[in-house]
């Protein structure tokens, strides 16, 4: 399975909903969670996360969590820096597949910002593409290798707008007939809405839109109050070339209305070293936003993203249900 959709459309949300429904029958689930998008579901009986705050757990630990038919696991790789996640993955990968082959477990594999470690020749190698029970979850699936993309069973899709990603579903779905009508019906996929693209039975041949159920585990929000709270001796200070530049930072409120206002080469700058993702875990210990906004660091560090302040500020004030 492919989950797609643009950046904060909501593609972790849908895939963790399927999770929940998997958990909650009694399935095996082991979810990569590059960014702690999933920590939420421990709330269910029998799952357990393994890393986040603390080091990246052994693999013979994930493998032994995982040879319990009623227990679930998160690994969550989101306080590890990018290079030691893809070499974390190119030894968990393999290890999965092998479990699933000799015991059947985990019965889902799930992989999350599955560009950044899928997209190489050694697909094959990490993933059993014989036994599948794979969802894997992405913005690009225009850079998974077209190995894996020629795997592809069933497609979701959630509100998608870049045409380069539409064009990559078409073709995956051999399909180029039906462009215009797909790219105003991806475009137009509200928030609680998905689609299914046709290529397994329940699509029955065409686009099916359908509307998705609510989540169980929890999707924490923060309260308003903390986007105004001041801050002493933690401020974000903006620099261009290691020299500061502009008043600091003293709130989540005073952070959105600088961002505006300082050059784009230092937001680049702050964003290529994961500095905002830095400060918000650190200062306000909100891991999902921290993990958001990583996200958006990561795409200007892949050239994806030219100006971080549009994006990182809209994020914020929806994070904190404001409007931008």
């Amino acid at each position: 399975m492919l989950v797609v959709g643009d950046p904060q459309s909501g593609k972790s949300w849908v895939t963790g909903l399927g999770c929940e429904e998997m958990i909650l029958q009694g399935y095996c689930v082991c979810v990569i969670d590059p960014e702690g998008d999933y920590g939420g579901l421990e709330s269910l009986p029998s799952v357990v996360v393994l890393g986040g705050d603390d080091r990246l757990p052994d693999i013979p630990d994930v493998a032994r969590a995982l040879r319990h038919f009623d227990m679930s696991v998160v690994v969550d790789l989101s306080r590890a820096p990018y290079e030691e996640k893809v070499s974390y993955l190119e030894a968990l990968l393999p290890m999965l597949a092998s479990l699933r082959r000799t015991t059947g477990l985990p019965h889902r594999i799930v992989v999350d910002e599955a560009h950044y470690f899928l997209h190489d020749p050694n697909v094959k190698q990490l993933l059993d593409f014989e036994l599948g029970a794979y969802t894997i979850v992405t913005y690009r699936p225009s850079d998974l290798h077209p190995d894996l993309r020629k795997g592809i069973e069933v497609v979701v899709v959630k509100c998608s707008t870049d045409p380069q990603e539409v064009q990559t579903l078409l073709t995956m779905v051999g399909n180029r007939n039906v462009e215009f009508e797909w790219t105003i019906a991806f475009g137009a996929l509200a928030v609680n809405e998905a689609a299914l693209l046709p290529g397994i039975e329940e699509a029955e041949g065409k686009l099916r839109r359908f509307t998705l159920m609510s989540r169980m585990t929890p999707h924490v929000r923060h309260k308003t109050k903390y986007f105004d709270v001041q801050l002493a001796g933690e401020e974000f200070v903006f620099t261009d070339n290691g020299k500061a530049i502009g008043p600091p930072a003293g709130s989540l409120k005073q952070f959105v209305s600088l961002l505006e206002s300082t050059p784009v080469t230092s937001l680049g700058e702050h964003a290529r070293r994961g500095d905002f993702s830095r400060w918000i875990a650190d200062v306000f210990h909100d891991h999902r936003l921290a993990s958001d906004v990583r996200k958006i660091e990561q795409r200007y560090r892949l050239g994806h993203l030219d100006d971080v302040r549009q994006s990182i500020g809209a994020l914020i004030q929806g994070r904190y249900g404001l409007s931008p």
